[in-house]
């Protein structure tokens, strides 16, 4: 006698299991997630202190206090914010809303692993645009696209390579592709980045009806545990959204907390700041260790290690983790030889550094 089957879309689907590492070091470090390198806002953890909002009431629905504060910091409209348990949710629900099991939604190489997992889930298609040198391209995306697709998924700038591509780039893809498809535009790393020619999608969902941006809590304002993220897009697939998503999304603690931090703007420049000051520090260090890097504009690099038999990336990931420092393995997207290094703390980058020295020259 056999049980109930699941769709057949979940018998193809692996789950996805982020891979923060492992260390048997007590007071490890971990430069594995892209974590905000500052921690929280000290308001948004005040709010959470005093937090006293029975715990037996549930959530808002909609919190209008959180999407205020969100509108007023960015200058949006409130009706065209949607917020999420994480933008994990809204890319889920996103595919829930608008994929059928016939029809194709398109994602880059390398981009977040969350886009075919929630692809696949739908049970429609998921079709690779290869980038080049780790860069998203507008051509190939646009070589993709048929009379089956429904959605196009971009993060820019992109996890994990750090890449991102310009504004007159990003426009020339939304001018080209048929106002029938939905670009979801993921914006988690915008607020680190200080380009001229970056844009982080806003202007383009406040005008168009067939793109929504997505944003997280969990980079900048270092509120990963909370599981918060918003979306900016139209009335109209705000209201499809909010059919499909769950009605208490969002607990109140992340709503008090998100209050607290979206608010606080000086945490928010000091973090900027030091990214970028030990984002410039981290290169010329890897320069120095002869080590291949990506350029990055987020909080985060991509760094290649020589395809060797010891001084190869899988090594060194095992070797930081003894010495209580976790970093992320590519092997899942198929970059065999990089590791992906969040940017920490000042005590973290330099020990970090330091073991990447020590790694090199015992492998000599």
């Amino acid at each position: 006698m056999t049980g109930p089957s699941p769709r057949s879309s979940i018998h193809k689907l692996q789950s996805y299991k982020p891979n923060f590492g492992k260390s048997k070091i007590k007071n490890f470090i971990r430069l594995s997630a892209n974590e905000g390198a500052l921690g929280a806002s000290e308001n948004a953890v005040k709010a959470l202190n005093t937090f006293s909002i029975n715990l037996n009431r549930y959530p808002p629905q909609v919190s209008e206090e959180l999407i205020g504060s969100i509108s007023k910091r960015y200058n949006l409209e409130k009706k065209k914010i949607i917020l999420g348990n994480g933008s994990d949710e809204l890319i889920s629900i996103i595919s829930q809303a608008f994929l059928d099991k016939n029809d194709e939604a398109i994602y880059t190489e390398f981009g977040f692993l969350q886009f075919p997992q929630a692809i696949a889930l739908s049970g429609a298609k998921g079709v690779v645009a290869k980038d080049i040198n780790l860069t998203t391209s507008v051509d190939n995306i646009l070589s993709k696209i048929n009379d089956k697709t429904k959605v196009i998924f971009l993060a820019n700038a992109n996890n994990p390579t750090g890449t991102y591509i310009p504004k007159k780039e990003v426009i020339r893809l939304h001018n080209s592709i048929p106002s029938k498809i939905l670009l979801v535009y993921d914006a988690a790393y915008s607020e680190f980045i200080t380009n001229r020619d970056y844009i982080d999608g806003s202007i383009l969902a406040e005008n168009y009806e067939n793109v929504i941006m997505l944003r997280t809590f969990s980079k900048l304002h270092g509120l990963a545990s909370l599981r918060l993220g918003w979306g900016y897009c139209s009335e109209k697939i705000v209201d499809c959204l909010m059919r499909v998503r769950g009605p208490f999304s969002v607990n109140s603690a992340a709503i008090s907390a998100g209050i607290a931090a979206i608010e606080d703007k000086k945490f928010q420049q000091k973090s900027v700041r030091h990214n970028l000051k030990w984002m410039s520090w981290m290169e010329m260090q890897l320069n120095s260790l002869n080590l291949v890097y990506q350029p990055s504009v987020t909080n985060f690099l991509l760094i290649k290690f020589p395809n060797s038999l010891k001084k190869n990336a899988q090594n060194a990931e095992k070797f930081l983790a003894k010495r209580g420092i976790l970093v992320r393995g590519m092997k899942v997207y198929g970059l065999d030889d990089y590791i992906r290094v969040s940017i920490g703390n000042e005590a973290e980058n330099m020990l970090l550094i330091k073991e990447l020295k020590t790694f090199l020259e015992k492998n000599e």
